[in-house]
């Protein structure tokens, strides 16, 4: 196979995805020719202009997964990842949560089906975008905890999302969701894997089982605090307000917020519907 690999140098800690880039190269049997990311957006024009690869290797984070999808050929390119983001959710849910569970994945070849989530949204200044995400949609709490993360405790690498939990205080705000009556809620989740950065939040979630794991949340700071407790003890206690699993779902906000999407925060957003696509990607994964 022919690969390109995509690098986001910005990605998770300083130099992170540089040195992952040169454990890839020392792979005799890969073959696979490297160019980087410019900025946001890049992943998918890069993913793009590239036709004559069989398939991509993303070095970095859900986001850059995320850009790099919404530009392949998804029924005839492969994808795989070697995370070098904060949150890395799907690369926790492909068994590739070390670099060098990454690199055996590679070197083995072993492919499996990967649902995406369709995602259309709408903003308050009348613009409609569409794209694709593999792991998380969020308003609310999970949005404030990237924001945080990501501004503050960037030097935290992959314990950013963490730390930044304990520091976040939820914030209500007002939604309808699957055209349910107008409600107050801290946080809406939608997600297509099992987790959100270091909390493994959604037990019953699979890459492949064509449906949406959607969390409501609606918990002050001591309650959201003893929820995420008891999700990295593995425990269901204190759990979310409702947590539903539905092939496609949509949100209403009463008043503009941001969306977390893959990682992307996305401001000024008054609706998103997003559905999930089916097996619509081969992806590579550690062999179980």
């Amino acid at each position: 196979m022919k690969w390109l690999a995509v690098v986001n140098r910005a990605a998770g800690r300083a130099q992170e995805a540089e040195g992952l880039l040169e454990a890839l190269e020392r792979l005799p049997e890969l073959s696979a020719v490297a160019v980087y990311t410019d900025g946001p957006g890049s992943g998918t024009q890069i993913a793009r202009d590239a036709a004559e690869f069989d398939g991509l290797i993303v070095v970095g984070g859900d986001g850059t997964i995320s850009e790099c999808l919404s530009g392949m050929d998804l029924p005839r390119q492969r994808l795989a990842i070697v995370p070098a983001g904060h949150g890395n959710c799907l690369g926790r849910d492909l068994g590739l949560c070390r670099p060098r569970d990454a690199i055996e994945a590679l070197r083995r070849l072993q492919c499996r089906p990967l649902d995406l989530m369709d995602v259309t949204v709408h903003a308050d200044h009348a613009s409609t975008t569409r794209r694709l995400c593999a792991s998380t949609l969020a308003v609310g709490y999970v949005t404030d905890v990237v924001t945080v993360g990501r501004r503050r405790l960037p030097g935290l690498g992959h314990a950013a999302y963490a730390a930044a939990a304990v520091f976040t205080m939820p914030q209500e705000f007002r939604a309808r969701h699957d055209g349910e009556d107008w409600a107050p809620f801290t946080g809406i989740v939608v997600n297509n894997t099992r987790h959100l950065a270091n909390f493994d939040a959604f037990p019953q979630a699979r890459l492949d089982d064509g449906l949406l794991d959607v969390m409501l949340q609606r918990c002050g700071w001591p309650r959201q605090q003893l929820h995420n407790c008891a999700v990295l003890a593995g425990s269901r206690a204190f759990g979310p307000l409702v947590m539903r699993q539905l092939p496609r779902a949509e949100f209403q906000l009463e008043s503009p917020c941001t969306l977390m999407a893959d990682g992307e925060l996305l401001s000024g957003v008054t609706r998103v519907s997003v559905e999930s696509r089916p097996a619509a990607v081969s992806c590579v994964a550690r062999a179980p």
